[in-house]
């Protein structure tokens, strides 16, 4: 998204954004979104006494993530402030400002460590003749290495 900031060098104006946002297909590839939803971005950005730029705003929207269980598409509603101080620097000789990477980066801190459809939080993990064990069932005495660790103790 690019944003002219003639107006804000020239006047010292705010500028107000309230858009859709598209992210390009080349950035979400590189993540474990399979798509991106409903992006919107509602905010401003202000020029600070020390000529640098303030961006402020809210981005929300909807990422298809897989379910870490049964990796189908599961659908997981963000919101995100965000608060990003920009150089001057970062402004291109024609007076504009490209802010999709800094919305970018504010989506994938969004990204949920787990990502589990309510559906599939009570899903039977066992089988004939296996189960899946969480990390909080697994004993030491039940490990195969633990004679291992034994050794090292020797020493």
């Amino acid at each position: 998204m690019i944003i002219e900031l003639f107006d804000l060098i020239t006047n010292g104006k705010t500028i107000n954004i309230d858009n859709d946002i598209t992210i390009p297909n080349e950035l979400i590839k590189e993540s474990t979104i399979r798509r991106l939803n409903n992006i919107h971005f509602k905010g401003c950005i202000k020029k600070l006494i020390d000529d640098t730029y303030q961006l402020e705003g809210t981005i929300s929207g909807i990422m298809i993530l897989p379910d870490d269980i049964t990796l189908e598409d599961y659908e997981y509603n963000f919101t995100s402030e965000i608060e990003e101080k920009i150089e001057e620097t970062s402004i291109n000789s024609q007076k504009t400002l490209d802010i999709t990477g800094i919305l970018w980066q504010n989506i994938l801190v969004e990204i949920p460590l787990k990502a589990v459809n309510e559906k599939n939080k009570d899903l039977t993990l066992e089988g004939d003749g296996w189960r899946l064990i969480k990390e909080d069932e697994v004993k030491s005495s039940n490990n195969p290495l633990s004679s291992l660790e034994e050794l090292f103790r020797k020493e």
